[in-house]
Formats: C-alpha cells, structure tokens, sequence
C-alpha cells in the first residue's frame, strides 16, 4: 500500500496525528522562546533567571510524565485527548494573564507537559497502537505535524504578536487549540476509525520481551529499554542545545544571520523529505534494519558545522541534520511496538517521551557550562561527536543476528570475487 492508497482509507487518523503534533508546537521551545523577550521585559528577569525557571518546568514535566502518559493504555482516546487539551488551553491562558515573576515557571511546566509531552504522545502512540501494517507510514506521516510547525508558526506568531501584543496572543494560540482539537475529537473522530489495523504478519515483540504485565519498572530493568534510551536522549539533546545558541554559533563561525532562517527552512525540508521516505522502508524491512544508521547524517552534520567555514556549510548542516531527526523520528517509534509490542505501548511511550524532554532539558545546560567555562565551540563539537559515535556503535546491537550473518556473508564473498 503506498502512501495514497493509505490516506484514502485513514485519513482520519492521520489528519488527527497530525493535528496532535503540529499544534503540540505551542508548548515547543521554538515558539515559546519567542516570549522570552517580553517575559525578561515586563517582569525584569535576566537570561540566567529565566533559562533556569525553563529547564526546572522542563525536567518536572519530564518527572511527571510517565504517570500521565501511561493513562492512555487505559482511558479513551477520545477523553484522553480531551483532558490532555484541558491542561494545554489552561496553561496557555494562565500563561497570558502572568501577573508576577512566579507565573512564568508554572506557566512553562503546563505547557512543556502538555503541548510538547502529551500532545506529541498522543499522536504517535496512536499511530503505533491502531496500526501494524503500516505503521511506519502512519508514524511518518503524524510526525509531519512537527516540521509544519516550524515551517509556519513562528512567522505568523510573530505577526500576530506584533499586531495585537503577546499576552492576546496567547488567548488566539488557546482559542486554535481548544477549537480545533475539541471539535475534531468529538465530532469528526468516530469510533469506527479507532479500530486495529489488521496485519497479516506476526507482531514482532508481542508480549514486551517476555513480560507477563507492562510496568514502567519493568521496562527499565529491560535489554531493549538500555538500547533505545541513549538514542532517544542524545537526539533532543543535542538539537536542543545547538538550536538555543544557534545565534552564538553563527557568531563564532563569523557568519551573517540571515543564514539561520534559511537553515531551518532547509531543516524542515528535509525532515520532512526523511520522514516520508522512512514510513514505507520501515514497512518493508522493520525498524531494526535502520536503528543503527540514521543517526549517520548527523554525525556528517556536525563535522560540518565544526570544520566547513563557509556560510553555505550552515544549510548543509541543517539538512543532513533533518535528514537524521526526520527517519529517526519514525525508526524509534517504530522501534519502541516492535521491542515492547502495542498493547501498554502508552507507558512504554511515556517513559521514553520523558527522556526526551528531559535530555532537552540538559543539552543546554550542559553546552552552556561548557561556553561560559570559556572552551568553546572548538570543545562542544568534538564532545558532542565523541558522544554521537558511541551512541551509533552501541546501537548495532538492535540489529538481528541472522542480518548481521547475512551482512557478514555477502561481504566474505565479494572479497573472494
């Protein structure tokens, strides 16, 4: 089945993964570093402040998390989703109508917890339950909600900003979440379109690795849990903490800052190209088959960064990068039922979310007390390259062992031709 025949019979479920992390962009840190400016003006609070009152909210959200996440193996979709939306739209009014400093970490943990943890989770838990089939294609085709945010919201949320002030923005963002999501849920989400996908392949990792009941202490104490967890981190980590002192770098590289905007444009082209040509390959040949090269781009990409010193190495960097998150957005989802099967795939999902926003949580701080020690650029590339290729060599082990033989085979006998 390719990608219009299977639009045809679920576009549903896509249109609604696709709602779900799309707009799960307002709690992003590329939309909501947009207020920070306002945020330090009206309350008077410096970049150490405010970076500090962002990572604390992130890394509590990352704590509260699994608890919340794994709640969709047992409550409705359809009420989940609703309570989930909630949360988001309060947050993001409570968030609007701060009145002192103490608001805006609060404000941060609401929308960090729904908007990039829950929202995100939904979609691609969703996906990964309903389908089998095709799940890598539905998986893709939900993630690109995340590069259509990017590739629109900033711009508009600047515009309307600029137009009416940010604090009546926030409302119009919690208007679009709550109207949009409410409305989908109840009146165009149906029960007929939540039904499993059926497949006539067996499923691999049905019964979570010889796990007789899914809990999240379980799934640490896993051979699979330690395989997906160091990749899962790094990827969030890494961008996260390279995209908040992206301005810094283009600095330390003597470039103009122009070059970022059409980096990103670059980046969500990419991405974007990568998600849609992973869902149809994982299909064919399973996540396994993928897990240990898609962070290769990446690894090409910050060689680029460090050592290209034209400005033209910023767009390459961008897309190798996408190139990257793009196919591993979907392998790791993917990856996640195959290891541990769909049935709790809700609190499987959950805890490796958690990571997620936790590790995007450390990135910058981590890349900051690197920067302000005076070391550099010059140190964070090489330490973030170190990391990235063991994270790369460790997750060879994922790949199947009569693969590894068959590899081993073809390679012996195109020796000795």
């Amino acid at each position: 089945m390719n990608y219009i025949q299977f639009l045809r019979q679920n576009r549903i479920m896509v249109l609604f993964g696709i709602m779900m992390t799309a707009l799960s962009s307002f709690g992003q840190t590329f939309l909501l570093a947009l207020y920070v400016p306002f945020l330090m003006e009206e309350f008077t609070l410096s970049n150490g402040l405010i970076s500090t009152f962002y990572g604390v909210a992130t890394i509590v959200s990352a704590a509260v998390l699994p608890k919340l996440g794994k709640l969709i193996d047992t409550v409705p979709l359809k009420q989940f989703t609703l309570a989930t939306t909630a949360l988001f739209v309060i947050s993001l009014l409570f968030f609007s109508f701060s009145q002192a400093w103490w608001y805006v970490p609060i404000a941060f943990f609401g929308l960090r917890l729904a908007g990039q943890g829950l929202f995100s989770h939904i979609s691609i838990t969703s996906m990964s339950r309903y389908f089998e089939a095709n799940r890598g294609k539905a998986i893709s085709l939900a993630s690109l909600g995340h590069p259509l945010g990017q590739a629109i919201l900033p711009a508009l949320i600047l515009i309307v900003i600029g137009k009416i002030g940010w604090r009546e923005s926030l409302w119009l963002n919690a208007a679009l979440v709550s109207v949009i999501v409410t409305l989908f849920t109840i009146f165009v989400l149906q029960p007929k379109h939540l039904v499993m996908e059926k497949s006539t392949k067996p499923e691999a990792g049905d019964g979570g690795g010889g796990l007789d009941k899914m809990r999240q202490r379980d799934i640490l104490k896993s051979k699979a849990f330690w395989l997906l967890a160091p990749n899962i981190f790094f990827i969030p980590f890494a961008i996260t903490g390279l995209f908040f002192y992206q301005f810094p770098i283009v600095e330390f590289k003597g470039w103009n800052e122009g070059v970022i905007a059409g980096g990103l444009t670059a980046y969500a082209l990419a991405s974007s190209l990568s998600i849609l040509t992973s869902g149809p390959m994982i299909d064919k040949y399973s996540a396994k088959t993928f897990f240990p090269f898609y962070l290769i781009p990446y690894f090409m990409a910050l060689l680029v960064i460090w050592l290209v010193p034209q400005s033209w190495g910023m767009y390459l960097y961008m897309v190798l990068m996408g190139l990257s998150v793009g196919f591993g957005s979907a392998t790791v989802a993917a990856l996640q039922v195959e290891f541990f099967g769909k049935k709790y795939i809700g609190t499987v999902r959950s805890l490796f979310t958690s990571i997620m926003v936790l590790s995007s949580a450390v990135g910058p701080a981590l890349f900051g007390v690197i920067l302000d020690a005076g070391l550099g650029f010059d140190t964070v590339f090489p330490v973030t390259l170190v990391m990235l290729l063991l994270v790369i060599l460790q997750s060879f082990r994922a790949i199947p062992r009569h693969s590894r033989a068959k590899w081993k085979y073809k390679f012996r006998r195109s020796r000795k031709q």
